[in-house]
């Protein structure tokens, strides 16, 4: 069987929990449902990790800081986030899945991607499949949106097409029709720097890379993101749903309770604060047990503007972490410090197969 017929005889999912922290605490506490609330920190130095539906009718947004969310929504009442509860919920809505296909990718905490190819119920219709496991949720207080495709790219996107609590199903037919209407940047992995070189140089829509040649798209973005972009607007996207999930990267990050003004302050922190988290989450004793492919540094400055610095290392190092942190301290520019994170990226070994666009 040709990859071409294999991909038109698949059904991939792509269900995304709708407003899931906020869903999660109002299932905690009921008189929430009737008041806009966002999930995350509300004083000055807090992030809207989400916010519920009446919320966002006022503007209030994820990553927004929680001073400006005030001020969009002067009675917004902030929730503190219990990431474990959180998890346990994630848990049993994967068991709600796993009822349906044992091959359930979970993407995060609130997205997971099912294959249902060879799924049996409902007469093997993933559309009514959908609708039930939809339905069963519903029963446990949250509401979820999917989409259904024959790859992985077009259920993602087709998931945001009847948000909230809805679905749509994009047929293999239909896949290059779809995908012609689509603006540039609902296509995964188009971010702001590349939206804006395409947009200049006249690419506003997937129709307009489908009649593009490949050649003029690697111009613009580089060898592999041009070619990526292509294959993804020609709707090919062989990625396997994978149960076993691989960490690309792993990281700790925290918000200062003040900024810091002193590079020793933010060293220090990396030593006693972070250095001993990262260890902890890369589950090993010693560093030198860590193969990885890069570290990075990453600092947000008074402003909200950040900036990270990454060095390629085989096997992760505390002292490259300082390297970097004096690094990224020189950009500074009198500036105070307010978030201080580092990360390793590790190696992937189905590098090959990623279908990821690096363009940023």
């Amino acid at each position: 069987m040709s990859d071409n017929t294999q991909s038109n005889t698949r059904k991939i999912a792509l269900l995304d929990l709708d407003a899931f922290f906020a869903s999660a605490e109002v299932l905690r506490d009921p008189s929430l449902k009737s008041r806009p609330f966002a999930v995350g920190g509300g004083g000055e130095r807090g992030v809207v990790a989400t916010a519920n539906y009446l919320a966002r009718q006022y503007g209030v947004r994820s990553a927004m800081s929680g001073a400006h969310a005030r001020r969009l929504c002067p009675e917004l009442h902030f929730v503190k986030p219990d990431h474990g509860y959180y998890r346990e919920l994630s848990k049993q809505v994967f068991q709600v899945l796993a009822e349906a296909t044992p091959i359930v990718e979970p993407a995060s905490i609130d997205e997971f991607y099912l294959d249902l190819t060879d799924n049996t119920r409902y007469q093997g219709s993933a559309s009514i499949t959908m609708e039930s496991i939809r339905h069963t949720l519903r029963g446990m207080g949250l509401t979820a949106s999917a989409g259904i495709s024959n790859q992985k790219m077009v259920a993602k996107i087709a998931s945001e097409e009847n948000k909230p609590d809805g679905q749509f199903v994009v047929s293999p037919e239909q896949v290059l029709g779809y995908l012609a209407k689509l603006q540039l940047k609902r296509i995964p992995g188009v971010g702001p720097k590349s939206l804006e070189r395409l947009n200049y140089a006249g690419f506003f829509l997937g129709r307009d890379i489908q009649q593009a040649s490949i050649e003029r798209l690697q111009e613009l973005l580089g060898e592999k993101a041009g070619w990526l972009l292509y294959q993804r607007c020609q709707g090919i996207d062989p990625r396997q749903v994978v149960t076993e999930r691989i960490r690309k990267s792993v990281g700790v990050e925290e918000t200062l309770p003040s900024d810091f003004h002193q590079l020793r302050q933010v060293e220090q922190f990396v030593d006693e604060v972070l250095l001993p988290q990262l260890l902890k989450r890369l589950r090993v004793s010693r560093w030198q047990q860590t193969h990885i492919k890069n570290q990075t540094v990453k600092l947000k400055f008074s402003d909200f503007q950040q900036t990270t610095v990454s060095r390629t290392a085989q096997t992760a190092s505390p002292s490259l972490f300082y390297h970097l942190v004096r690094e990224a301290w020189e950009r500074r520019n009198h500036r105070g410090v307010r978030l201080v994170g580092i990360s390793v990226a590790l190696p992937d070994p189905d590098d090959q197969l990623q279908l990821e666009l690096e363009l940023e």
